[in-house]
């Protein structure tokens, strides 16, 4: 079973995952996606959201943005970080779980 952990907001991928208010918990099972919830990280500090994503088991966080302190602390565990990404959620997971997250339609502009 895979993890997937991805910041939202209006059911796209939230700009910066240190400040998203909601994170979408999403677990597959060979390519299957068997379970898939939604957690209010409102007033969460960056610290407990941490704490959130290692207690949760998440293998792979997919984001637009992250800050450097967040970075540091994911960098520290075996969770995939991949960041730089921006698009509809739904359309996100199924580029990621078929290798084709580095098309230029989900790359953060700039």
């Amino acid at each position: 079973m895979i993890r997937i952990a991805i910041p939202v907001f209006h059911k796209r991928v939230s700009p910066v995952l240190d400040n998203c208010t909601r994170l979408l918990i999403i677990d597959f099972d060979q390519d299957s996606e068997i379970s898939r919830q939604e957690i209010s990280l409102v007033k969460f500090s960056l610290v407990e959201r941490f704490n959130l994503i290692k207690k949760m088991n998440v293998n792979v966080i997919i984001c637009c943005a992250i800050s450097e302190v967040m970075d540091y602390m994911i960098h520290g565990t075996d969770i995939q970080l991949i960041c730089g990404i921006v698009g509809d959620v739904n359309q996100v997971l199924a580029a990621h779980l078929s290798n084709q997250l580095d098309d230029a339609s989900f790359n953060m502009p700039g």
